[in-house]
């Protein structure tokens, strides 16, 4: 399957915050976002609101976007995704974190027009009684 370059670099980070237990959804530098922005809290500086730093808040927000290919919105919808699935109470359970991964993978392929890489399904159709893929791996 072919996939961007800003896709697996998202990918890999969420993975690697995921297993190393560095995922925590309302820590702005461990979040979803904040890991795929290298553990930055610069893109949620964009959410406050107006002061004598503004403009540069601003910029360093457009920064950190810029540096994971993904737009200030873009990365905005995956952190409300993720926080959405993930609520405070249940921040450090992994089934929980693994959830919100997988809808924040599914927008991630929506985002490149690329088949969700989380959907199983598939494997489960069949034709006659057969199915319709082979498992591989």
């Amino acid at each position: 399957m072919k996939t961007t370059k800003r896709f697996e670099n998202a990918v890999t980070k969420l993975y690697n915050a995921f297993h190393d237990g560095t995922l925590d959804s309302f820590d702005c530098s461990h979040c979803a976002v904040g890991n795929m922005c290298d553990n930055t809290d610069d893109w949620a500086t964009a959410r406050v609101s107006f002061d004598s730093e503004w403009d540069y808040r601003k910029n360093s927000a457009i920064m950190a976007a810029s540096k994971t290919g993904y737009s200030l919105f873009e990365l905005s919808k995956v952190e409300k995704i993720f926080v959405e699935i993930v609520p405070f109470h249940l921040r450090e359970n992994k089934e929980t974190q693994f959830k919100g991964l997988c809808a924040v993978v599914e927008y991630l392929c929506e985002l490149d027009n690329i088949p969700n890489i989380m959907d199983y399904t598939s494997l489960f159709e069949t034709e006659n009684n057969k199915p319709i893929k082979e498992l591989q791996f």
